[in-house]
């Protein structure tokens, strides 16, 4: 099924609601989206609210999270653009450009699907602080994960 640009738009929205679920099976409130804006250029935008204890000693977002942003916010796009759930990541590829100070209280997240293929979604995504400062760039590789095939080939 080919969703349209607001079945997209209602679908990520729904995606992205998920702190409740998400900050139950941590057992904490680690973690604070909010779904900002899917745009006509198709690219979903998120903001991510830091917690001091995502940050490294320096007081700078680590950057473990910064990947976890990214890959949280292009997985979400990629399950919506195929229409497939779950999908996973492949590999994700992130250039640093510059530290997120310890006085952002959050970052955002666009990210674009450039490629869909039988199995792999790329997309690119770009992190900006409170400030609107690039801070890091990444292109992801997702795959459609599908159910077993129940007749498997032996090689």
């Amino acid at each position: 099924m080919r969703w349209t640009h607001e079945q997209r738009k209602q679908k990520l929205i729904e995606i992205t609601d998920r702190d409740a679920e998400i900050n139950e099976k941590a057992g904490a409130p680690i973690y604070k989206m909010e779904f900002v804006d899917y745009n006509d250029n198709d690219e979903l935008i998120l903001k991510y609210y830091i917690k001091p204890w995502q940050r490294n000693p320096f007081g700078n977002l680590q950057g473990g999270m910064i990947c976890y942003y990214i890959d949280a916010t292009a997985g979400a796009l990629s399950w919506a653009a195929v229409d497939c759930d779950p999908v996973g990541t492949v590999d994700i590829n992130v250039n640093f450009i510059r530290a997120v100070p310890e006085k952002s209280e959050y970052v955002t997240v666009k990210a674009k699907v450039i490629s869909i293929g039988r199995r792999v979604v790329v997309a690119t995504a770009e992190v900006y602080d409170p400030e609107g400062w690039l801070m890091a760039v990444a292109t992801t590789n997702t795959t459609r994960l599908l159910p077993p095939d129940p007749n498997p080939i032996i090689v």
